[in-house]
């Protein structure tokens, strides 16, 4: 006790000094607490935005065969039936189109993202509604003039209107349709995009009513969630070769990507940068670490005298040595408790300004003020050290 009593005298001796090396230890434990969070954080959002791009899931696209001059070649109707009818590894299929479109309703007008695609790619994606409900098989079946908008569009269409089910509008300046579903808010992807400006139509509607002949330039397709997707990646590679026409020596013209594969992509790119986050704010740790070496240095070389006097009256070096870890220690923690707090604050603050999860993580809070304190330790060893070394004699002559 009376060792911690002497050392909190001799740190408020000169407030000013200690205050600044607490400071320098509470920037690297608030640094490091900090980013350990925002990696975190940006890991939770980046695998967020996927997630509701939808999991599980298999998108089939065209390839580009620009290397020996032929152009990417569209999927049809044919290519479609025929995934459906091999259901041994595939449980969803949807053809998707999409298109930039405007829509119109009375003396309104926005910009849109126009879908074309069939029922299925809404159970597959797990859309939630606000309001009614997607477009059924029937709809399909009948081309029926109908469609589901994203919460941006009836928004700015439908301002004063808390049920805009069944109200018409206009796609494209040439298809009327009505309006039978609402679907609830889902944000902005990491790259700004408005996930919520869509509308969505049943493709045979599509095809009807604005073309000519319905292609598909995207095919999304749920694997059955008890085959591996190996086995579903290998039947619609089979599939689509024989719908398509391809020679046994012929390669793909087709490219088959996993979500799941990009999921894993991004979540290990941002957990790679959030351990590049902790190593640099491992660096301020180090930093403020050697801030509270020289200022015990400092304070060994000012007390000399002092040391000396303590000797002679039977002060042992491993006294003199404790009491000076012991202040190197009260100012590491100081500081450390300082800078969680800090760093708590900021994390919690910067969470709510990117609209992230607060991912606060427990153990890196725990780590940083271990690693604090250790430091501390660690640098505080050497001066403490130096000071119980001191010859009696000569720092009592010391001036």
């Amino acid at each position: 006790m009376e060792t911690i009593l002497l050392a909190t005298r001799s740190l408020t001796r000169n407030p000013l000094r200690t205050g600044l090396t607490m400071l320098g230890m509470a920037i690297g434990v608030a640094a490091f607490i900090a980013m350990v969070s925002f990696g975190q954080g940006a890991r939770s959002a980046v695998v967020q935005q996927f997630e509701k791009l939808g999991v599980n899931m298999l998108t089939v696209t065209p390839r580009n065969m620009s290397h020996d001059g032929r152009i990417p070649i569209a999927f049809t109707e044919r290519d479609v039936q025929a995934l459906e009818a091999r259901s041994y590894a595939i449980e969803m299929v949807a053809p998707l189109h999409r298109q930039n479109t405007f829509l119109v309703q009375g003396q309104r007008q926005t910009s849109s993202i126009l879908m074309s695609t069939s029922p299925a790619y809404f159970d597959m994606l797990g859309w939630q509604f606000a309001l009614g409900g997607h477009f059924n098989q029937t709809d399909l079946r009948q081309t029926a003039k109908v469609c589901v908008l994203g919460a941006t569009p009836a928004q700015e269409l439908f301002p004063n209107n808390d049920n805009p089910l069944g109200e018409k509008l206009t796609v494209h300046g040439e298809l009327p349709c009505r309006v039978v579903g609402i679907m609830k808010p889902k944000g902005k992807n990491t790259g700004g995009r408005d996930l919520d400006n869509l509308v969505l139509i049943p493709y045979t509607t599509y095809n009807m009513y604005l073309v000519n002949n319905a292609k598909f330039w995207y095919l999304q397709i749920r694997p059955v969630a008890t085959i591996s997707r190996g086995a579903a990646i290998s039947e619609i590679r089979e599939t689509l070769r024989i719908t398509r026409n391809l020679s046994s020596d012929a390669e793909d013209d087709f490219v088959i990507k996993s979500s799941d594969d990009a999921v894993e992509v991004a979540s290990s790119v941002a957990q790679i940068l959030s351990g590049l986050l902790a190593g640099i704010a491992a660096v301020s740790l180090l930093v403020g670490g050697i801030g509270i070496m020289n200022i015990q240095l400092v304070a060994v070389a000012e007390r000399t005298r002092e040391i000396g006097i303590r000797s002679a009256i039977g002060a042992s070096p491993q006294q003199i040595l404790r009491q000076f870890l012991a202040e190197a220690i009260a100012l590491s923690l100081c500081g450390t408790l300082l800078g969680s707090v800090g760093g708590i604050t900021l994390a919690i603050s910067v969470a709510h300004a990117m609209n992230w999860e607060q991912t606060l993580s427990i153990s890196a809070l725990v780590l940083a003020i271990a690693f604090g304190g250790g430091v501390g330790v660690f640098f505080g060893y050497l001066p403490a050290a130096r000071a119980a070394r001191l010859d009696p004699i000569e720092a009592l002559r010391s001036e």
